[in-house]
């Protein structure tokens, strides 16, 4: 007897483990936020997520980059109520830019609170049964590991690169010349230098006046490698796969660090690539870190082809873009919201080409965003004036940061500039317990925190606004000889229309809805087995959808068992199905 129940207590603790796992609830280890994480584990972090949370989760790999690493992209799901690609998505990335990793840190933040809160909270548990959210944290995978695991600052690609037009590459990057683990500021003594010792505090300078002398000549740590009397002007990479999208891109000499022709690198070719692989994607969030404020598109000037007229985006996708982008303001601290096209003076072209949020609105149809993140006001504006000083960010050096993210001027003998002093402000910290390093703006604490969950809020709201088509009440009624009228009605549940954008319908991508009517053991007789809907309007506040309503009849050809089966399909609402029994 004692052997039986020792048996069955181990099969019920194995069927509990079971239960567990399948849950999602044998946990994977809740992300600490203390430091930023690297490619490889943010990859580790992906794989336990799918194997705990098998049910709502999958792991694509969609490409590699340019120095071989796999670009892999989170789907988030309930896949037992449906395929993915038959819900409406919507896709999210950071760290497109090297040292912008904050928005890998809110992509992961994004991934915890779905599978994490998923059955717990009914939000987020309807939006993963209703929607598909695509998550990738590294869209610059060498970039970021480069920045992370070295002193080097580096803004995009780490191809090498010809910035400064001498034919060679990346052939004068800056240099840890005191071995410190940081690439700061040299300065040597200089009447005619731009900078002079700040008044207020002598570890500070401040650009002199006109009428000024001089005290300071400043440059990048490092030293002038290819002997052309400039220093650091030619670094790691140099090429900015933000401006390598499609959408009116231009050739480097209109726009530095376009690349060679449009989707030439493998991280924007194999995301374009995914993206129109999924065209149920209805909306993009494209993760930076500069400034606090949010981008929307037009990213430039927009010219009728064919007559050169200005064009202005659709009405009806401006009030959209408004009303968004209200909702990120409300969430996040007033941060403003800007249009990115804004440059003054030649090239009087606009402001940037070949930018993903502007490809995103105008090839693929949906709306796009760029939230910059990070800046330092949230943390060291102590007079609340919108600005930070250097003056404030030396208070919270030694008010929050203890003195880390200043680096005390030392001497130096420079081989080419003789006695120099070498010192200033970091823009990362090394963590010795990761070895790697922490950008500052990622500073772990209570407004970092507010900062990852209330970017989190916004991206989910936005999720939760796309189309979501559905059948509602299905009425059969009954004629004589077998014949039966079928009705049924068909609303879009989500605030966005199906077509999603006005821009779409003028470039004639966005697809009607679709209706199908397929047969079991019956006959249509009356309707149309096919048929186009156009697009369904969103439901608002302001404008609820209406129900389209639909009709057929049928005549059964057997006694029992007859059915039909209604299909509706949105490209951007999703696919729903309805079986209708007849007898």
């Amino acid at each position: 007897m004692k052997k039986i129940m020792s048996f069955l207590v181990c099969v019920l603790i194995l069927l509990m483990g079971s239960v567990l796992t399948e849950a999602g609830a044998a946990e994977v280890e809740p992300l600490s936020f203390d430091h930023n994480y690297t490619f490889s584990e943010v990859v580790d972090y992906l794989n336990k997520v799918i194997k705990s949370y098998p049910d709502i989760t999958r792991l694509h790999k969609i490409g590699e980059s340019y120095e071989g690493r796999d670009l892999m992209v989170l789907e988030v799901t309930n896949q037992k109520n449906g395929d993915a690609l038959d819900k409406p998505g919507f896709w999210i990335d950071g760290n497109l830019h090297s040292s912008e990793v904050m928005g890998a840190a809110v992509c992961l933040k994004t991934i915890e609170t779905l599978v994490t809160e998923y059955g717990k909270d009914p939000e987020i548990t309807r939006l993963v049964d209703t929607r598909t959210v695509y998550i990738m944290p590294k869209l610059n995978p060498d970039g970021s590991d480069l920045y992370l695991k070295t002193p080097f600052n580096l803004r995009s690609s780490v191809r090498p690169y010809d910035s400064d037009g001498d034919g060679a590459l990346d052939e004068d990057p800056p240099e840890d010349l005191n071995e410190d683990g940081y690439i700061t500021t040299m300065r040597i003594k200089d009447e005619k230098g731009t900078m002079k010792t700040h008044p207020e505090d002598s570890r500070l300078m401040k650009r002199r006046e006109e009428d000024e002398k001089g005290e300071w000549r400043v440059y990048r740590e490092g030293v002038d490698n290819d002997g052309d009397g400039r220093y650091n002007e030619d670094g790691v990479g140099g090429l900015d796969i933000n401006r390598n999208w499609p959408s009116r891109w231009q050739q480097e000499y209109i726009q530095r660090g376009a690349g060679p022709y449009p989707l030439s690198e493998p991280e924007t070719r194999a995301v374009a690539e995914f993206l129109f692989d999924h065209p149920n994607v209805t909306g993009l969030i494209n993760h930076h870190m500069a400034g606090n404020f949010l981008y929307r598109p037009p990213t430039n000037l927009w010219v009728d082809p064919v007559t050169g007229k200005k064009m202005e985006i659709p009405s009806q996708d401006e009030r959209i873009y408004q009303t968004f982008g209200d909702k990120y303001s409300e969430i996040l601290f007033d941060q403003p919201v800007r249009k990115v096209m804004g440059r003054r003076g030649p090239p009087s072209y606009g402001a940037i080409f070949g930018v993903m949020i502007g490809w995103a609105y105008d090839h693929l149809g949906i709306f796009s965003w760029v939230p910059e993140m990070g800046s330092l006001e949230p943390f060291c504006d102590y007079d609340d004036d919108g600005r930070v000083t250097d003056l404030e960010r030396m208070r919270w050096n030694e008010k929050e940061m203890d003195g880390r993210i200043f680096v005390d001027w030392e001497p130096y003998d420079h081989p080419e500039l003789g006695k120099v002093e070498i010192g200033g402000f970091v823009r990362k910290l090394y963590n010795p317990k990761y070895e790697s390093y922490t950008n500052i703006l990622c500073t772990p604490g209570p407004k970092y925190k507010e900062f990852l969950e209330n970017h989190t809020r916004w991206n989910l709201y936005l999720v939760r606004m796309s189309p979501l088509v559905k059948i509602t009440e299905v009425k059969t009624e009954t004629l004589d000889a077998g014949f039966v009228r079928i009705t049924a009605g068909l609303r879009n549940m989500g605030f966005l229309p199906t077509n999603v954008t006005q821009h779409a319908v003028n470039n004639e991508t966005a697809k009607p809805v679709k209706v199908f009517l397929s047969s079991n053991g019956a006959e249509l007789v009356g309707g149309k087995k096919e048929q186009e809907l156009g697009h369904l309007p969103g439901n608002t506040p302001r404008s609820v959808s209406p129900v389209e309503n639909l009709e057929w009849v049928v005549r059964t050809t057997r006694e029992s068992g007859a059915s039909v089966e209604i299909k509706v399909v949105s490209q951007k609402g999703g696919t729903v199905k309805r079986k209708v029994s007849l007898n």
